[in-house]
């Protein structure tokens, strides 16, 4: 269907305009209000004010982090300290404890060598008893021995005696 046949006398082309207006765009930080030239001197106090706020918030947020920062570096050095007490406490404590084993040993080798010397000397008595028996037992029988002798002397000369005066009493 022709659209001009609809209605007579009647512009149908359709045409749609969009007008391009050169429209400032506002920014939300931006009031409505900055048109007005009253408002510029209040708006100009208002982004000294604005930008003072934001100065004292960005050293107030330096602060903070520097105070956090110190905060954390303290924290940092402090366990740093106590682990050095630590690793220091355990050093001391495995000295001592080799110390003490040190000791120990020196103790049980002192202790083995008394062991030894008082063994060796109670071999060394029992050689020496061994040997006092067998030197009393050959003085023993020495003795034995002499008395023996001087006991058959005796009784040889108590016969040659008697032998003699026998025969002295037959000759007489």
């Amino acid at each position: 269907m022709d659209p001009g046949t609809l209605s007579p006398g009647r512009n149908t082309s359709i045409c749609y305009e969009i007008p391009i207006d050169e429209v400032k765009v506002h920014t939300p930080r931006t009031p409505n209000l900055l048109k007005s030239p009253n408002r510029s001197v209040l708006c100009e106090m208002d982004l000294a004010e604005r930008l003072s706020k934001a100065d004292e918030r960005r050293s107030t947020a330096l602060k903070e982090t520097s105070t956090k920062n110190e905060e954390y570096i303290r924290r940092a050095l402090s366990k740093c300290e106590q682990e050095r007490e630590k690793a220091m406490n355990r050093s001391l404590e495995l000295l001592e404890n080799l110390q003490e084993d040190i000791e120990k040993k020196a103790q049980r080798r002192q202790q083995a060598l008394e062991e030894r010397v008082n063994a060796a000397k109670k071999q060394l008595e029992k050689v020496e008893q061994v040997t006092v028996a067998r030197s009393s037992s050959k003085e023993v029988l020495m003795r034995q021995i002499d008395e023996d002798m001087s006991n058959k002397e005796n009784k040889r000369r108590s016969i040659i005696q008697s032998i003699k005066q026998h025969c002295q009493h037959e000759s007489n």
